[in-house]
Parts: structure tokens; C-alpha cells; sequence
């Protein structure tokens, strides 16, 4: 029997899964790239330093835990190191969310369109996923409520329209649902206007929540591979024992751990992002495009002329994220770019 018969035989629903298309590099020359929500910043000066000096320890397997930065992270948002665990990525993190909590036989439920690597995850393991459309570019959490679902996945600030719900909201929701977890990305709260207030990490005293956090946005460490969700110890624990030991390597530790050290790298990475997207609405509000207000380090634009858009901005060297492979055709999602990027940006949608 071949792998594919037995694929076909013991897992069927593989052969389904949505294929991840991450956003492309302009032809030629990176720095127009528009496309995949890095940040436009490189780690200040002392997180190169920090992992200079653990690439001279290679020779050793890093933390398994993360310890260092687990305490870290617990001091920064006031909870208990055991109610974190650091992962490769939000990705990784979400594999193990769904890996613990579903399998062929159970229901996830998340927007339409979602994050992608979140059907992703939760298709892998068998699951049914229900999705529920948007209202207003943003979830629409009192239909979602509704859905007998196992575990929920709410991306708070939502990708790909960068709205949000607020922290009101998400209690509510949390009153309403019968879900067993319900999954808060926060991959981009950062940018928030007011992130304290929105973020749901004051909601853990529910053992149903989960709240995931990244550094590869603000802190600009994507190239890295490192995340952490926070949620109940006891769900933290039965993560850890599906979780790879060694995931997380010791160059990604000592960048995350330098950037948390140096908050006002982060600051001031904050505020070009904001600057930089109100730039980007400005350009194309002139040029007769509307956009969807953002909270994240991305905007939303509405484009029925999406493909010409995309050819306009490639011909200037600016690659920018198809609304058609994020489920929402008819748009063009912006990153937050470089002052050399945006004053491209301008120059050819000015033209």
C-alpha cells in the first residue's frame, strides 16, 4: 500500500486542506514588499547582540520551557509562568490548541474568512469547521455563539481586516458559547488604540480561554519563529505533552527575551506603524480608494479592480496581499512599510 492509499484509508480529510499561500516578495527588490504584515523595522542593535552571543552555545539544546522568558512574560502580564508556554510561532500553537482539543467527529468555529492556518489546524485533525461571516468587517460574535462548537478561534485584532471586538464583547460571547475553548489570537493587539482595554488575557480566570501573542509583529522577530499563548496551567500542561521538547531554538529565546527588555524599541516600532498607515489610507483615500479603519499593522483596502491594482503596484515594485487568497475578493491588503515603500506606494498610485 502506498503513503497515499493509506492516507486515503486512515486520514481522507488531508487530502482537502486549504493550502497556505504566504504573501510574495516584489520581483527583484524585497524592500517593496507590502504583502505579510512584517514589521518594516529590524531588533534594535542589543537584540542582534543577544543572539550573537547564544549562537556561540550552539552546541547545546535550548531551554525546553523557555524558562527565562516564560518568568518574563508572566512578570510583564501579571500572571503565573505555568500559565504560559512558548511555542514556534502562533502557528506552532495553534496546532497544539486544536491537536488537544479536536479530532474526526468534532466542530471548530471561526469567522469567514478566517486565519487560514486556523482551518488549517483544525481540518488536520478530522474536524468539522464552521464558519460565520463577517458583519461589518468584524466577527460577529453573538452568531458565533450559537454554533455547537468545541473550540472557537476569534483573531483579535482580526486578519485579514484588522477590526476588532472589544473586551466587553468577548465576555459576553464567552456567556453566550457552550465552546469548550475559545481560541484569542492576538497576534496584532500591539498596534490597538487602546490595547490594555481590548486584550482578553484579564478574561484567564475562565478555563475555557486561551489568548495567543506573538513577537514577530511588533517586535519584528517573524524571522525567528516565536510565540506563546497564555491560558489555564492545567490546559498548559497538556500541551506540553504533545509539544516537540526542543521547538522553540536558543537564538529565538535570546531575541525574544532581549526585546522585552527594551521596550522602547517596541514603542517606537508602534508608532511608525501608525504613522506608516495613515500614510498608506491617505495615499489611497487621494487616489478615490476607500479602506477599512485598522487596529493592526496592515490595511484593508477595498478594490474591485483588485487584480489591476496588484499589476499597477508590481510594475512599481510593490507587492502588496490578493484579497482574493484571503477570502475576501474585491480587496488588496497593505502592509505597513518602510518611508522608502510608502513613498513608492504614493508616487504610483498618484500617477
Amino acid at each position: 500500500m502506498t503513503p497515499l492509499e493509506l492516507t486515503r484509508r486512515h486520514s481522507p480529510w488531508l487530502l482537502e486542506l486549504p493550502r497556505y499561500v504566504p504573501g510574495a516578495a516584489p520581483a527583484g527588490d524585497a524592500s517593496g514588499k507590502l504583502s505579510s504584515n512584517e514589521s518594516p523595522l529590524p531588533p534594535p542593535p542589543a537584540v542582534v547582540r543577544a543572539v550573537d552571543t547564544a549562537a556561540r552555545h550552539l552546541n547545546r539544546y535550548p531551554d525546553p520551557l523557555a524558562g527565562a522568558l516564560r518568568h518574563r512574560l508572566a512578570a510583564l502580564h501579571g500572571i503565573d509562568a505555568e500559565a504560559l508556554l512558548v511555542g514556534n510561532g502562533s502557528d506552532e500553537l495553534i496546532q497544539l490548541l486544536a491537536q488537544a482539543h479536536l479530532g474526526p467527529g468534532a466542530r471548530a468555529a471561526m469567522a469567514e474568512p478566517p486565519y487560514l492556518m486556523q482551518e488549517i489546524a483544525c481540518r488536520a485533525c478530522g474536524a468539522a469547521v464552521t464558519k460565520v461571516a463577517l458583519a461589518g468587517y468584524r466577527h460577529d460574535l453573538q452568531a458565533m455563539a450559537e454554533i455547537d462548537a468545541e473550540v472557537v478561534f476569534i483573531p483579535n485584532p482580526h486578519n485579514p481586516t484588522g477590526t476588532a471586538v472589544s473586551r466587553g464583547e468577548l465576555a459576553a460571547f464567552l456567556d453566550r458559547s457552550c465552546a469548550a475553548l475559545v481560541v484569542v489570537d492576538e497576534a496584532y493587539i500591539e498596534f490597538a488604540d487602546d490595547a490594555p482595554a481590548m486584550s482578553a488575557l484579564s478574561l484567564l480566570d475562565d478555563p475555557r480561554v486561551a489568548v495567543l501573542r506573538t513577537f514577530s509583529k511588533l517586535y519584528g522577530l517573524a524571522g525567528a519563529r516565536i510565540g506563546y499563548v497564555a491560558a489555564d496551567p492545567a490546559l498548559i500542561e497538556r500541551l506540553r505533552r504533545i509539544r516537540a521538547p526542543f521547538s522553540v531554538n536558543a537564538l529565538a529565546q535570546a531575541a525574544a527575551l532581549a526585546c522585552l527588555e527594551h521596550p522602547a524599541a517596541a514603542a517606537a516600532a508602534r508608532d511608525a506603524t501608525r504613522s506608516a498607515l495613515a500614510r498608506i489610507g491617505a495615499a489611497f483615500a487621494r487616489a478615490g480608494y476607500e479602506t477599512v479603519p485598522s487596529q493592526a499593522n496592515f490595511l484593508l483596502v477595498r478594490a474591485p479592480d483588485e487584480d489591476a491594482l496588484l499589476a499597477r503596484l508590481a510594475d512599481a515594485g510593490i507587492s502588496a496581499r490578493p484579497g482574493r487568497v484571503l477570502g475576501v475578493p474585491g480587496h488588496v491588503r497593505v502592509s505597513a512599510g518602510s518611508d522608502a515603500a510608502l513613498a513608492r506606494l504614493e508616487e504610483v498610485l498618484a500617477s
